[in-house]
């Protein structure tokens, strides 16, 4: 089969691999269509925390089962079932976790291995590449339910590109009002088609909107100045969710960890999701595929997957889905 494989750090190169052998508990599923993250770009380029090399990347995976022909997307972690955070259902945060694309063969290729249980079935309507944004929709849901938003609050986002514009769209779903901060020009208007189909306010910097404060913050950006800057725009007793991790090794001054306690602020982390903020991803991305097709910069061939990675470094893109 054909493979894209990172034989080591800015080593990617097309391979012709065997087909998985799948083994108990697992499926073969062909793939149809395998969205790029920021992330697999960062591996290319870096590596990272869970990557095992070599590997073929990609985790944002849809395909049909090669056994029965349904079709399904992957939650790509495997976890134990059995931890402490399994068991209270936070099975992103399994300690034995592995995940496909970092520690497992991933979706770019024609065929992948995953476990049974990571399965989930894809609305009859909802096409392949639309299907493909689930995990990284699902993500963002898991940082507004840590971050407790509800119907009617206020929730700043800074970052413009596909992952906070997938919040945006969360917590539309949520019914809450989402403001979206992005500072790439060319990205903030490149959002725009999207921003209109949903009704979501941005702007170039944090202080254009008609709030001044906001029930709840969320950096889809690894900038460390939004960590204070955030934390001066909420709202006495609101909330601040570190989605993305952030930069360098900034250190924060007393001052601003004495407001978090005299405003009984809260802070919050959000890493992966879960398998049912997948299904709640699917439902989402199922009510609103307009506004989800904006996204899309373009269904690229496997062979294009590199120059892709290249443009989601460079800053402007927003998602290209790989068809296999």
């Amino acid at each position: 089969m054909r493979s894209l494989q990172l034989k080591a750090i800015q080593q990617l190169r097309l391979f012709e691999s065997p087909i998985p052998d799948p083994g108990p508990g697992e499926v073969l599923i062909k793939v149809s269509h395998c969205a790029l993250c920021r992330t697999d770009a960062k591996m290319l380029q870096q590596g990272q925390r869970d990557l095992v090399l070599p590997r073929i990347l990609g985790h944002e995976i849809c395909g049909t089962s090669v056994e029965t022909g349904e079709r399904f997307v992957v939650w790509p972690g495997q976890s134990c079932g059995v931890c402490p955070p399994c068991t209270r259902g936070w099975e992103n945060l399994c300690s034995r976790m592995k995940i496909v694309g970092f520690h497992t063969d991933g979706g770019f290729a024609e065929y992948v291995k995953v476990s049974k249980s990571s399965l989930l079935k894809v609305p009859e309507s909802l096409p392949d590449p639309l299907a493909c944004l689930a995990e990284p929709l699902a993500c963002t849901l898991n940082a507004l339910e840590q971050g407790r938003v509800s119907k009617d609050q206020t929730i700043l986002i800074y970052g413009g590109g596909p992952v906070g514009l997938m919040m945006a769209m969360a917590a539309k779903s949520l019914e809450a009002t989402p403001f979206v901060v992005e500072q790439n020009p060319v990205k903030f208007q490149r959002s725009e088609k999207f921003r209109g189909a949903l009704g979501i306010e941005g702007a170039l910097d944090g202080y254009s909107f008609r709030s001044s404060t906001f029930d709840v913050v969320v950096n889809a950006a690894p900038s460390p100045g939004i960590l204070p800057e955030g934390i001066h725009r909420l709202k006495d007793g609101g909330c601040l969710c570190l989605f993305s991790g952030l930069t360098g090794d900034t250190a924060y001054p007393a001052s601003l960890l004495n407001e978090i306690h005299y405003r009984q602020l809260h802070l919050a982390g959000a890493y992966g999701c879960t398998r049912r903020q997948m299904e709640w991803a699917l439902t989402v991305l199922n009510a609103l595929p307009e506004a989800a097709a904006c996204l899309i910069d373009g269904i690229i061939d496997l062979e294009e997957v590199p120059a892709a990675l290249e443009a989601i470094l460079a800053g402007n893109a927003m998602k290209f889905i790989a068809k296999l």
